[in-house]
């Protein structure tokens, strides 16, 4: 072969030039286009996640705060900040915003957070509350330990009741206190007073139920108030035929419940 053939031929090895351990063109092309295969795999993860899942129709929302509101739910945030200005809580600047903000809130975590700061109560509960703790208390029954005055036979005071995931039951001759607080979230409290043993003319029940429901049952000669129950997405209701308008005891039940029931009711019909 002569000198001038050679110059031919060198650029055949070409891909060859760069040394053994180099890799020629033809083996890395498979490598980048198996990338390029497993983009599309990865891409339908993303909206079969839990954020895909809760956009589902049927599914519940994450906390009873993201609950939608309604019309009368925005209305009443908005008397609670009209009734904060009155107290001075508020100035008319800070309340044109935050009532603008309610009139476009679409949960209730947007509605409780415009009012969360403010010291309110609702109005009747406000006033139990008072004429409860304006009572005189008997040398049994300390302000520090009126649970330990209950169990001791001592009915004047207050008794609380708590019904959160789960429930509360009293039946038969069980003692009935003046005023008792009912406070319970996603559970229930079925109070039976047809059988018990009632020392007061007037007994107080004071509700605050979240996702629960509360069931009162009275006898024949007992009367109650539901007028101071306010209800958001729930029911307040006497479910009594003969229901009285006056009679003893009188049973005044104040608060409020969300997304659940208070029911008054008479006397199981086989004890009749």
């Amino acid at each position: 072969m002569t000198d001038q053939e050679r110059p031919e031929q060198a650029p055949t090895p070409s891909p060859t030039t760069d040394g053994p351990g180099s890799a020629p063109a033809e083996t890395v092309a498979p490598s980048a286009s198996a990338e390029n295969a497993a983009e599309p795999q990865d891409a339908p993860s993303s909206p079969s996640g839990p954020a895909g899942s809760t956009a589902r129709p049927g599914d519940l929302p994450p906390s009873p705060a993201d609950l939608p509101v309604d019309h009368d739910d925005r209305e009443h945030v908005v008397g609670l900040l009209q009734a904060a200005v009155s107290r001075g809580l508020l100035d008319t600047l800070e309340f044109d915003r935050r009532s603008g903000l309610a009139t476009t809130a679409r949960t209730r975590r947007d509605l409780n957070g415009l009012v969360v700061d403010l010291p309110l109560e609702h109005p009747d509960r406000a006033r139990a509350r008072t004429a409860a703790e304006s009572r005189p208390r008997t040398a049994s029954a300390p302000a520090d330990d009126t649970r330990t005055a209950y169990a001791a036979g001592d009915t004047s005071g207050t008794v609380a009741l708590h019904a959160t995931l789960g429930s509360i039951k009293r039946s038969g001759p069980w003692a009935v206190p003046r005023r008792l607080e009912i406070e319970g979230w996603m559970g229930s409290a079925e109070l039976d007073l047809t059988e018990a043993v009632i020392d007061h003319e007037v007994v107080e029940i004071d509700v605050d139920m979240t996702m629960g429901s509360v069931e009162l049952r009275l006898p024949d000669t007992a009367s109650a108030s539901l007028d101071a129950v306010s209800a958001t997405a729930g029911s307040v209701e006497d479910k009594r035929r003969n229901g009285r308008a006056t009679g003893r005891p009188h049973v005044v039940v104040t608060g409020k419940v969300a997304f659940g029931s208070v029911e008054v009711k008479g006397p199981k019909w086989w004890k009749n």
